[in-house]
């Protein structure tokens, strides 16, 4: 009988210490899901295409500095975006050709208010269900214009991309884009030998998002 007992409290204490570790380990588990995204200016880039030829050949180049102000550090992405705002000096780009930043800096951008300065602000973000991809709409004030550019976007990890279309006679920058093309027309000649510049643009907007997670 003594023995019974013996192995009944035996059994009640090993059941008590796995009950307690695994209560444990699922705590510690939880805790680490609790992260918050932020994002600053040092780990975001934007870049652009521009097409050329009847063909629409791309031609893609990046502006050098952005500024993001309105940060702020969140528990989702979206809550970690909406509401950002951002300036560029549109002058402080790099075609990868050094002879034709000076023609786009002064046909094109120098055509334009302020020199093409560009600002913005992130209206709103949403991500599907799969945590990997998502849509948002951007504010963008560009010679004296203002309109809103929609954005698809993918999430790596921390990495997120996102990539929209617009077209510069939306924000009044025919004129502009008609001088560049004058400056570079024989560049602009395809197989067909007529010199296009098209008024569509891609914009690629790159972060790395900084996670901390307690």
């Amino acid at each position: 009988m003594k023995s019974r007992i013996n192995s009944f409290y035996l059994i009640a204490l090993i059941f008590s210490v796995f009950s307690f570790g695994g209560s444990w380990q699922f705590n510690s588990l939880s805790a680490e899901t609790s992260c918050k995204y932020s994002i600053s200016s040092e780990a975001t880039g934007l870049e652009w295409k521009a097409f050329k030829f009847t063909e629409k050949t791309g031609v893609g180049g990046k502006f050098t500095k952005l500024n993001i102000s309105g940060t702020k550090s969140a528990a989702t992405v979206p809550d970690t975006l909406k509401g950002l705002k951002f300036s560029i000096d549109a002058l402080d780009l790099d075609s990868g050709n050094p002879e034709r930043d000076p023609k786009i800096k002064g046909a094109f951008f120098g055509n334009l208010k302020k020199n093409g300065k560009i600002e913005g602000s992130v209206s709103s973000v949403k991500l599907e269900t799969d945590g990997k991809s998502g849509s948002g709409v951007v504010k963008l004030l560009w010679n004296g214009v203002s309109k809103e550019v929609p954005l698809q976007f993918t999430l790596t990890g921390e990495v997120i991309e996102a990539k929209g279309l617009l077209d510069v006679n939306q924000w009044n920058a025919g004129k502009a884009l008609t001088e560049l093309n004058k400056v570079c027309n024989d560049l602009h000649k395809g197989k067909d030998g007529k010199s296009v510049l098209w008024p569509d643009v891609e914009i690629i907007i790159k972060s790395t998002l900084k996670k901390d997670c307690k």
